[in-house]
This record gives structure tokens, C-alpha cells and sequence, in this order.
């Protein structure tokens, strides 16, 4: 999903939304009363939802190319999300792979008996 034009029209509308910098620099230097300092610019855009925790392809669609499920990250900021989530850990990425797994078979099992 993360190749086609959908994405990166999406990314586009979030990196325009953005103005090209992290939201979270952004958020946290101004809370931090810093007016323009320390704010990287903008160059992962991460989804605050994460599509593979979606139970149907239509479902991860939907949080996949929602421009209101993504912000813009500095490199920093898109570590410091994934490791806040706990998404890297090994664990958890075996288990997102189970799931994608089954719902290929799932998803082949559909369309053989379409047949």
C-alpha cells in the first residue's frame, strides 16, 4: 500500500498541511515556549493508527491513505513514536507478520471459492 499513488498522494497533503515541519517539534517547542527553535523539518510521515492493526483490508485502507491518521515526523520524533508504541519490538512485528499471513490466506481462500 505504501507504493501507489494514493500514498504518496497522501503524504503530500500531510507534508503541505505540515508546512515541511515536524508536528511534534512544533507541538513541543511552542508548549515549551521556543518560538521557532529546535523545530526539525518534516521527513516520515507516521500514522498515528497503525493500518496493520486493521481486521480488513478495507479497514486498513481507510487508515492507510487518511491524511487525518498521519503527521509529519522528524527522523527523532519517528523513533521516539515507534518506540512510545512499542511497534519495533520483536514481538510485536512477528505478530503483525502472523496476522498479514492469515489474512492472505484468508483473502486466497475468498477468491478460490469465487472460482
Amino acid at each position: 500500500m505504501l507504493n501507489d499513488r494514493r500514498w504518496m498522494e497522501t503524504k503530500r497533503i500531510v507534508w503541505t498541511r505540515a508546512g515541511g515541519l515536524c508536528e511534534w517539534c512544533k507541538r513541543d517547542g511552542i508548549a515549551a515556549g521556543v518560538p521557532g527553535g529546535y523545530i526539525r523539518a518534516g521527513v516520515d510521515c507516521h500514522h498515528l493508527i497503525p493500518f496493520e492493526s486493521a481486521k480488513t483490508t478495507a479497514e486498513a485502507e481507510r487508515l492507510c491513505y487518511d491524511p487525518n491518521n498521519c503527521v509529519l515526523l522528524c527522523i527523532s520524533c519517528h523513533q521516539r513514536a515507534h518506540k512510545e508504541l512499542g511497534s519495533k519490538k520483536k514481538e510485536v512485528v512477528q505478530a503483525r507478520r502472523a496476522e498479514r499471513f492469515e489474512r492472505w490466506k484468508d483473502k486466497l481462500k475468498s477468491n478460490n471459492n469465487e472460482d
